[in-house]
């Protein structure tokens, strides 16, 4: 089980097996790119492959069957390190980084670092691996406590960090590391993906659910956990005859997104996630306006040609539906009430749909 389990990224494969086949294998490396695409998965691997014991790391490929490559999987391996957010907290702790204690939740969370892991001689490999997830969310004095280290790593020693863009990251960092660029999925390998770990059975419900994730298995993932997949479908329905649901499909979103126990992040992610059903039906919509090939899965198509036999506007409406959403968007991220923007936002679309453009509130 080796880099046959990673899509997508094969440049990146390629980039590492040059690597090591040449003995030039870098000792900082900062992977940027979307969250859930796989970075995490990747930076394991490439761990396989540097403690595999069946094949060596020169040939960087792991066999993925042999304790060592079944240890890094699990978590388990003693020569592996990884940092990750405490839940409960917003970022990496100093003590994370450089050893140390806090308290969350009442309770102590006591580390050792990622600073003194990697200084440490190996148990079982022949290298040290520290791996920090979230990057993007080092505090200051965890950076700083972390540049000696990438400056001066010690021999063999490899240090990864995963983050979401090089605008996240100080130079500091990014002058000692070797970054790795990692784009998002295709829909399809998402979807294959989805498939090879069983997170749905349906071939049509997981392009579905990949086709909505932006190239993001993990997003995939938080969809399917939410069961939005229904929540889209049912929004589709009600968008295809807009003017006659006007009421039904207020009362659908304002449902879904004004949740007394969901945090006002939360809240603005479900608007989010609603408002790109909304623009993705309307964008199908100008495809058949304009004679195009459509682009969306079978569910979405459906909806937006059921949409096309009832439309009496034309491609300005239909962008103008796209223009209100957006807008609805921005004032959503700007705090407004949730309640209101949701039904000045449905009026507004109803009065698109059948008028050609809304009045601007003076």
């Amino acid at each position: 089980m080796g880099w046959h389990e990673v899509l997508g990224h094969d440049a990146q494969i390629e980039r590492f097996r040059r690597s090591l086949a040449g003995g030039r294998l870098a000792s900082a490396f900062l992977f940027i790119g979307p969250d859930g695409i796989g970075k995490q998965f990747f930076a394991r691997k490439l761990t396989q492959a540097l403690f595999c014991e069946v094949r060596p790391e020169q040939e960087c490929d792991p066999c993925g069957e042999c304790p060592s490559c079944q240890q890094v999987m699990a978590d388990t391996h003693p020569d592996l390190h990884f940092v990750d957010l405490v839940p409960g907290t917003g970022e990496i702790r100093t003590a994370q980084i450089v050893g140390g204690s806090f308290t969350i939740d009442k309770r102590e969370e006591v580390f050792r670092g990622a600073c003194y892991e990697i200084n440490l001689k190996p148990i079982v490999a022949k290298r040290k691996v520290v791996i920090i997830n979230q990057a993007d969310s080092l505090n200051a004095t965890s950076t700083a406590n972390l540049l000696k280290t990438l400056e001066e790593p010690p021999p063999g020693a490899v240090l990864i960090l995963l983050g979401t863009s090089l605008s996240q990251q100080l130079d500091t960092i990014i002058s000692r590391c070797q970054v790795v660029s990692f784009q998002s999925l295709l829909p399809e390998q998402v979807q294959q993906i989805l498939l090879q770990q069983r997170i749905l059975e349906s071939a049509g419900d997981a392009l579905e659910l990949a086709m909505i994730a932006n190239g993001s298995v993990g997003l995939a993932r938080k969809y399917n956990e939410g069961n939005l997949l229904e929540v889209r479908r049912e929004l589709l329905d009600l968008l295809s005859n807009l003017p006659e649901q006007t009421e039904r499909l207020d009362e659908f979103l304002s449902g879904f997104v004004d949740v007394k126990k969901l945090a006002r992040n939360e809240k603005y992610d479900r608007i989010e996630f609603l408002a790109s059903i909304v623009i993705s039906c309307f964008h199908q919509l100008v495809l058949i306006l304009t004679g195009q090939e459509l682009t969306g899965d079978q569910v979405l198509v459906q909806a937006s040609r059921k949409m096309a036999d009832v439309w009496e506007g034309d491609v300005e409406t239909a962008l103008a539906c796209i223009d209100r959403t957006l807008e609805t968007r921005f004032h959503a991220l700007a705090n407004a009430n949730v309640k209101t923007l949701v039904g000045a936002w449905v009026d507004d679309l109803g009065q698109i749909w059948l008028t050609g453009g809304f009045k601007v509130p003076t």
